[in-house]
């Protein structure tokens, strides 16, 4: 297989009942004119549905195809062992055209008590676009019990209990394995977390699904995950830093599964790998050009592509006076 270079990704978009058509007009990503897409998987390596090459030598070939072929190079020599079976990190921007389920994720102890196969699912959201009076629910109200919660749950009489939190582009959101959230219609966010599609939901709106039934709630398993009494893990995000390289960078989150930084570019951005390992980068805003460091390829970059960063490039520079871009990756254990 070809040596590897900075890979521009095509994502794979996923069809939802609570999808919008806002993927098109914003990014480009198009689908057929009567499907709603709710969720497109940027940078994915997951048995239902792995993201593909769009640009260079390697066009065409999957994710998958590309670890299998160079997992040294793509992913880095201390890494590779305990991430060649699956990337540690999945990236998507979601469109919600409706409110999502409320529902939560489970975390490392509950996969190990019910000896799951799966990583827990810690995410972290970047609001891209939202919808005057747009919210999220982050979480359970202090001194509801989970009785009282599973109870308002199974009758639908939820209101007071959740933490509404309104929100507007820019605006950042950790959520960790655990704490119950759903994403409310009108919201188009970035969304970072660890390669897990497990999620048990509490409430669903009372909506159907498309055999013309209510769609299947998981409160069992939820009540077990939800983590109600005591702190939830922080973000571990340091703020506004100046990096190697004098750029002053936004770290987002820097928590067990992955960092995420956020910069504004002014001019040109010199990047090295923050750890040793693969980055992901997400052109959120503007244009430019992503280039390697020796200057020999450059690619044009703009809103809503996502490229991933081997390991073996150790070098690549991003240019542009205003573009915001968000650099992910698994964080070194």
């Amino acid at each position: 297989m070809a040596d590897l270079y900075p890979m521009l990704q095509t994502p794979v978009l996923k069809p939802t009942l609570w999808g919008g058509r806002r993927l098109a007009g914003l990014y480009g990503k198009a689908a057929p004119a009567d499907t709603a897409i709710g969720e497109s998987w940027e940078l994915a390596d997951h048995p239902h549905g792995t993201s593909a090459v769009a640009n260079g030598p390697l066009a065409g070939r999957s994710l998958r195809q590309v670890m299998e072929a160079n997992p040294e190079e793509l992913l880095g020599r201390p890494a590779f062992s305990a991430w060649r079976d699956q990337l540690p990190l999945m990236v998507k921007i979601i469109d919600a055209a409706q409110d999502l389920s409320i529902q939560v994720h489970p975390d490392d102890a509950y996969a190990a008590r019910h000896r799951l196969h799966h990583v827990a699912k810690t995410e972290c959201w970047v609001i891209l676009h939202a919808e005057p009076g747009a919210r999220l629910i982050t979480g359970v109200q202090p001194g509801v019990s989970r009785e009282a919660l599973r109870q308002a749950a199974e009758t639908g009489r939820l209101d007071g209990m959740l933490v509404e939190q309104p929100v507007r582009a820019g605006d950042v959101v950790f959520v960790p394995a655990g704490r119950l959230h759903a994403i409310g219609a009108g919201i188009v966010l970035a969304e970072f977390q660890q390669p897990s599609d497990t999620t048990y939901r509490v409430y669903d709106w009372g909506r159907v699904g498309p055999d013309g039934k209510p769609r299947q709630l998981h409160l069992d398993e939820a009540m077990e995950c939800i983590q109600i009494d005591g702190p939830l893990p922080a973000s571990g995000g340091r703020g506004v830093v100046l990096d190697a390289c004098g750029l002053l960078v936004e770290s987002l989150v820097e928590c067990d599964a992955f960092y995420l930084d956020r910069v504004r570019l002014e001019a040109t951005m010199l990047a090295r790998h923050v750890y040793r390992g693969f980055e992901c980068v997400m052109i959120a805003h503007g244009e430019g050009t992503l280039a390697t460091g020796d200057g020999r390829q450059t690619w044009p970059v703009a809103a809503g592509q996502t490229w991933l960063i081997p390991y073996c490039v150790e070098e690549y520079c991003l240019r542009s006076p205003g573009m915001t871009v968000l650099l992910s990756g698994p964080v070194e254990r």
